[in-house]
């Protein structure tokens, strides 16, 4: 089961998110709701809004301790060799958004990781919002129709205004999972499942 990066990685990536968790709850007060909704055993895709830099590592440090999991990213955090190797030792998934159809090699890697009763972490609309009322991407409904692993849905709160020490709220939601059996063509099965996730996501209120 993937992540399986070796005991010193695994260490550092503990390490890490550590003490990111230990930042956002002493300079922005992180308040992190729902955590019990998380299974800790079997294929898990947790999706989440995408608001500012800070979301990953925020959201990364809330989900390890309960159980391991890796996560989907841009290609261009991986462009560093040194980092690329860092972020690759801690089970994540490159993924190139400009690639016609989608990138089927991060496909491929995130459907091995779940068959493998792995959790998945990604964010469906693809790059941060900044505002905006993006289209979510159709990886999802296909990660989640090709291995069968429910979905949990995230909202994050107030990253965008993390370096001015705003307060940062995460609460997980409810699980749902791909009805396959939806008499749709498979593209618009896709693209209701992937809307669907997005409400799930803003239907999910702070208080």
């Amino acid at each position: 089961m993937r992540p399986s990066y070796g005991l010193m990685a695994g260490i550092s990536l503990r390490s890490f998110l550590f003490c990111a968790h230990v930042f956002f709850k002493v300079f922005n007060r992180m308040e992190v709701k729902g955590l019990d909704r998380i299974p800790v055993s079997g294929p898990l895709i947790i999706v989440a809004n995408h608001v500012g830099n800070a979301d990953p590592p925020a959201l990364m440090s809330c989900i390890v301790p309960v159980r391991p999991a890796a996560m989907m990213t841009k290609k261009e955090l991986f462009a560093f060799p040194p980092l690329g190797r860092l972020f690759r030792s801690w089970g994540g998934i490159p993924v190139d958004r400009r690639r016609e159809g989608g990138d089927l090699g991060a496909l491929r890697e995130g459907i091995d990781l779940l068959k493998n009763g792995g959790c998945l972490v990604l964010f469906p609309e693809g790059t941060r919002a900044r505002g905006r009322q993006l289209k979510p991407k159709l990886g999802v409904a296909m990660l989640a129709h090709k291995t069968g692993a429910p979905v949990l849905s995230v909202r994050i709160f107030n990253t965008e205004n993390f370096s001015k020490l705003g307060k940062i709220t995460i609460k997980f939601g409810n699980i749902r999972s791909y009805d396959s059996t939806a008499a749709l063509d498979r593209k618009e099965a896709y693209a209701e499942f992937s809307q669907t996730i997005m409400s799930d996501i803003f239907a999910i209120t702070e208080e």
